[in-house]
């Protein structure tokens, strides 16, 4: 019942947060183990664009897995 996720956020020009996207490196005992494609359009045209990780592993520090990933191969449309 473990899950561990990204949380993506996008910024217009402005500084405006423009949406927020998310996906699961983990949820219910599957894993993400191969490169996955990761929709960010949903976010719009976005200036500047940050990654968070949340996860249901925390104690009384926080997150308590490794908060890390990698991506490749990132396309940007102008």
């Amino acid at each position: 019942e473990d899950w561990f996720k990204i949380i993506t956020t996008g910024y217009d020009a402005n500084g405006e947060k423009s949406g927020t996207a998310e996906f699961y490196l983990a949820k219910d005992g599957e894993f993400v183990t191969d490169w996955t494609k990761f929709d960010l359009s949903v976010l719009g045209k976005v200036a500047k664009v940050e990654f968070d990780m949340d996860g249901s592993c925390q104690n009384s520090w926080g997150l308590s897995t490794p908060a890390y990933f990698a991506f490749d191969d990132v396309a940007v449309q102008f």
